[in-house]
């Protein structure tokens, strides 16, 4: 480990985000790769803050990782600022080339380039054909791998379906062909229909998998974060598959048949996952997880716990026909957030052509009902470009809209309510999937699109309280050109990849002019790719994939959408209610799973929504609380957290001890912990301080132990001492902070030199640094007096500087040395007077009060 961290020093010290390089992270397997059999790699093409929030990688790696014999890690794309090469794997520090196995999870197109450039930074040749023997055999699975041919010059085999059904089985056929030749590994790997897995080498038919949501394989724990991640909470999944069948959802049909967990399996999961991950909020995670009969029930009864711990649930998106109050006020129960919901078409007409089953009596109706029970915030889901979608459909939208403020604003005036109704709507690009009814129709022309949107915002633009959101529009001709395309495309992934694409999910790496130019160059037009209307006899690029659904459902389904054209509400039965004939049960030889009816206990029922304190009228608890002030270490990796990923990190920790820990009072309660004086990157600690605040009188030496069991072993525990509850604050205790430093490549900067420009620069009358005001503005400050003392000892500089609650920068009128007060200076800052673009080590060591008596 030491070695690696010597590797990529000066990478770690130059990247913005360097936690995300570095591992260890908490309920990681951290397996032997010597001692594996089959060494497995699981790869996701963006970055680590989405990816390690995947759940189908989550559940791969858990699985994988279960096995004895087996071994999985971890490897996400790293930012510009962060491109190690070789790749390695997280967890055990070994380049990907020398795993048995890489897999990707394609989630979305765009990140197809991110692809190619992953192997090339593992030193992986991104053409299948000239991949060596000894090369991983590259494998993908994921969404868009139902239709495989875009990508599949670079692939080896692609997972088609459910990956947990599939993943052990791969690694069994891996061990069992080590020592063949590698293309018949992939024929191994591919063999039969059944197999779920398909290669470009072998081409013929393919079934997808499907498996069974059993308690046995279900997460109860996985890789935490050091900093947020974009899914930040405890995820369980409630049930796969969704009967609505809406006629534009590719996960609709592709996940099909339902298999829901048991109500008794969730609540298990989702009690094992949040004490072992020290989540704040847990996710009960599916389509449409409203249409889980027994929603209501199970978080009631999951209430009992995680109300009293603060521990808060969060929603997809409510389906409007499904909506209901109670769950509604289930859902705030602990912290207030806004609802979310998805009519995808604004007129009746349109909602009908893509099955949606819902009215707009039932739209404005969950809305009117939310804004009367305290809901002032809500978000709207609408697809533009539906196919018919005419602006006639535009006009209804903006009447829908219009007309649901009107209603609410006669409820605000009739109730005396203090906010009117915010509305927030985003309107995604309607892009044509495989496994669709409308996977024949054509994605509609985006000039006609912008039409279609400047139309609606014209129709609103005197309409408060409407605020209209779309996304790129020719990012999603893209998707559309590449979701239906053939491996005549793999030219162009190719040409993006050499001329640099790369994390082109993310706006900011986006450029529009290389994917236009390229396109161009080669001879694509991605307007007629996307906006290509199929016949209905036509031959489809993905025809060899078999999801279960009958082709001739399909294109009844895309007839009637065709042939809707009345205004009254047209509702149709759902899988849910009763068999639609599509024939995925009697293909894949399954049937729908739905989970028995479950009431909650007699306490669960008890759980109503309690209004949250309001802060400034609370003055106090009603029961007595102790105070403790924790020193500790902030060592090795824990130096690549910023302070808000080390926060991040030790209140979840907290979470996971069950200690009574006091919360604050009000709309969004946190526990009631202070972090003390912030260390910057790259910074190790001695003795960083840590404010907690109980509801237990728990001795010291107890409360030790128990944080010691759920902290990082670089976070050694000092010292723990109750204090006084209305003691300072420790960033006003602490007002001095020593700091010892010294040369990390000696070969570069040696000790001698460090001494000779530190008394030059410290003897100076006169030491200034430039701070930005409030107002932007640079001001220079004296930072003279914000340095108390200095010695050599053991090779290392010991300095004193100035912290704690005393300001940084001047104040609006840059009154900082007018007022003959130090300013607070961090020792990285000084360090780089003294000795710019040097790499020193860095270690806080000390704290002192205002006195100088050492806290």
């Amino acid at each position: 480990m030491n070695c690696f961290f010597e590797k990529y020093h000066d990478a770690l010290f130059k990247c913005t985000k360097p936690y995300q390089y570095v591992g260890g992270e908490f309920l990681s397997f951290n397996k032997d790769f010597n001692n594996a059999k089959v060494r497995f790699a699981f790869a996701f093409p963006d970055k680590y803050e989405i990816g390690i929030s995947n759940l189908g990688v989550r559940v791969l790696y858990d699985l994988v990782n279960r096995h004895g014999d087996y071994m999985a890690d971890r490897v996400y794309a790293s930012e510009p600022d962060f491109s190690p090469e070789p790749l390695y794997a997280l967890e055990s520090k070994r380049a990907i080339k020398d795993f048995d196995a890489v897999g990707f999870s394609l989630q979305y197109e765009m990140a197809y380039p991110t692809v190619l450039k992953m192997m090339e930074m593992a030193g992986i040749p991104y053409r299948n054909e000239d991949r060596a023997e000894d090369t991983p055999i590259i494998i993908a699975g994921g969404p868009c791998a139902f239709n495989p041919l875009p990508v599949a010059d670079f692939i080896d085999v692609f997972m088609i379906g459910d990956g947990e059904d599939s993943i052990l089985e791969v690694c069994e056929i891996l061990e069992r062909t080590k020592g063949l030749p590698r293309n018949e590994r992939i024929k191994a790997l591919c063999a039969g229909e059944n197999s779920g897995r398909w290669s470009k080498l072998t081409g013929g038919k393919v079934k997808k998998r499907i498996a069974q949501l059993d308690y046995e394989h279900a997460l109860k724990s996985y890789p935490i974060p050091f900093s947020s991640s974009v899914h930040d909470r405890a995820i369980v999944e409630i049930r796969r598959g969704c009967g609505r069948m809406c006629r534009f959802c590719q996960p609709g049909h592709v996940t099909l048949p339902i298999r829901e967990r048991s109500a008794e399996d969730i609540i298990k999961i989702a009690k094992e996952l949040v004490k072992n991950t020290g989540y704040d909020e847990y996710s009960l995670l599916s389509l449409s997880s409203n249409d889980y009969a027994s929603i209501n029930e199970v978080i009631k009864e999951l209430a009992v716990d995680f109300n009293k711990k603060k521990v808060s649930v969060s929603l997809p998106s409510q389906r409007i026909d499904g909506f209901n109050l109670e769950l509604a006020n289930l859902v705030q129960s602990v912290r207030k957030s806004t609802m979310t919901l998805a009519p995808e078409a604004g007129s009746q007409r349109l909602r009908d052509v893509i099955k949606k089953n819902i009215t707009e009596k039932q739209i404005i109706d969950a809305v009117t009902t939310l804004y009367e029970n305290g809901w002032s915030r809500i978000k709207f889901y609408f697809i533009c470009g539906l196919p018919t979608e005419t602006l006639q459909d535009m006009d209804e939208m903006a009447n829908l809209l219009k007309n649901i403020r009107y209603r609410c604003k006669l409820i605000k005036k009739e109730k005396g309510l203090k906010h009117g109704m915010d509305i927030t709507c985003t309107l995604s690009i309607f892009v044509p999937k495989p496994f669709t009814p409308f996977q024949w129709c054509g994605q509609m022309n985006l000039d006609k699109v912008t039409e279609h949107i400047h139309y609606l915002k014209d129709a609103l633009k005197n309409t408060k309280g409407v605020k209209i959101n779309y996304h790129e529009k020719f990012v999603s001709q893209i998707e559309a050109a590449l979701t239906r395309g053939d491996d005549s495309l793999c030219r162009y992934i190719e040409a993006l990849y050499k001329k640099g694409c790369y994390l082109d999910a993310w706006g900011e790496y986006f450029d529009k002019t290389v994917w236009q130019e390229t396109a161009e160059e080669l001879g694509i037009s991605l307007a007629n790719l996307a906006e290509h209307e199929y016949n209905l006899d036509e031959k489809l690029a993905w025809n060899f994939i078999d999801i279960g659904v009958d082709k001739e459902w399909f294109k009844k389904e895309y007839i009637a959408a065709m042939a809707v054209n009345s205004e009254s509400p047209h509702i149709v039965p759902t899988c849910q209610q009763a068999c639609v004939n599509c024939g995925v049960c009697k293909n894949l030889k399954t049937h729908k799973v739905m989970a028995k009816p479950f009431t909650a206990s007699s306490e669960a029922q008890q759980i109503i929504k309690e209004e949250p304190v309001d802060p400034k009228t609370c003055k106090h608890y009603d029961r007595e609380i102790y105070k403790y002030r924790i020193k500790l270490t902030k060592r090795g990796i824990l130096k690549y957290f910023s302070h808000l990923d080390w926060q991040n990190t030790f209140f979840k920790a907290v979470s996971r001890t069950n200690l009574n820990v006091v919360f604050s009072q009000g709309f969004n309660p946190t526990m009631k912990i202070s972090m003390g004086i912030a260390l910057p990157l790259f910074v190790e600690s001695e003795c960083e301080l840590v404010d907690i605040e109980l509801f237990d009188d728990i001795p010291e030496e107890n409360l030790k132990l128990k944080l010691e069991k759920v902290l990082p072993p670089e976070a050694e525990i000092i010292s723990i001492v109750k204090i006084n509850k209305s003691a300072p604050a420790i960033d006003v205790t602490a007002q001095w902070a020593e700091y010892r430093i010294s040369v990390f490549n000696k070969d570069i900067y040696d000790f001698e030199t460090l001494k000779y420009n530190t008394d030059r620069v410290l003897a100076s009358e006169e030491i200034f640094i430039e701070k930005k005001n409030k107002k932007g503005l640079l001001k220079k400050i004296n930072i003279k007096s914000s340095i108390h003392s200095y010695r050599y000892e053991d090779n290392s500089l010991f300095i004193v500087l100035k912290t704690g609650q005393n300001p940084t920068a001047p104040n609006q009128k840059g009154e900082i040395e007018a007022q003959n007060v130090p300013a607070a200076l961090r020792a990285d800052v000084l360090m780089n007077i003294i000795a710019p673009d040097i790499a020193f080590n860095i270690k806080r060591v000390r704290f002192f009060d205002k006195s100088l008596q050492e806290l």
